[in-house]
């Protein structure tokens, strides 16, 4: 797997040249993050983590084509990994403006490791962003509709924002709901922190990828070169 993510960056890098993409036209971020609980579809993934990530986003026809991977240290004793390649830009639906993203993202877990695949559009109605999203897990052959709903509110201390969210996932298989709060932070206009709070519940009842009722916590703090 590493060996692979590895080759899938170098790819990114290298490769956008086919595209007219060069470096210079390029934003690359590296990222430190902690968390007591991750999910992922509404699905486990690691708990007790410390994770370190590298993410390289470039402009690709019209939109932003973005790769990402990252290493995470599970309790001391253990390592897992992800990666990820998505392409996302603005479109004209029924008269509407919408943001349309597909992705290949994959997971080398604790609880199990999965591959898959997603095609999304994100609506902004008023306040609210809206998302919808159909993926389909190659490991264990599942497909799933997710949901998600956000809005950003302001603070009274400058720059800070706070986003309220609910997510939904539905598959044969279960249902996931994680409900809860995010914030982020710029501290500089190259390195900004994060945090999040949320409840998490599925009702996979006997499988490794149960989340009964859990309450996550995650920080993370960002640098863009």
């Amino acid at each position: 797997m590493k060996k692979f993510i590895l080759t899938l960056l170098l790819g990114a890098i290298f490769g956008g040249a086919a595209f007219g993409t060069t470096l210079a036209d390029s934003s690359v971020g590296v990222g430190f993050s902690a968390s007591n609980f991750e999910t992922s579809r509404g699905l486990a993934v690691r708990e007790d983590s410390l994770g370190y990530s590298l993410n390289l986003t470039a402009p690709v026809s019209g939109g932003d084509l973005s790769f990402g991977v990252g290493l995470y240290d599970i309790d001391g004793d253990s390592e897992d990994s992800d990666y990820s390649i998505s392409y996302t830009r603005g479109i004209e639906l029924f008269g509407q403006k919408l943001g349309a993203k597909a992705s290949f993202s994959g997971f080398d877990s604790t609880f199990g490791d999965r591959d898959e695949i997603a095609v999304g559009l994100l609506y902004k109605y008023s306040i609210v962003d809206a998302e919808l999203a159909v993926w389909h897990d190659f490991d264990n052959d599942w497909y799933g509709v997710e949901i998600g709903a956000s809005t950003s509110v302001e603070t009274p201390i400058s720059n800070l924002t706070v986003t309220p969210f609910v997510t939904l996932n539905l598959v044969d298989e279960y249902t996931a709901i994680e409900a809860g709060l995010k914030a982020s932070y710029p501290v500089t206009d190259q390195i900004s922190a994060s945090l999040k709070a949320s409840y998490n519940n599925n009702d996979f009842d006997g499988s490794s990828f149960e989340v009964e009722d859990e309450w996550i916590i995650g920080a993370g703090i960002g640098y863009k070169f």
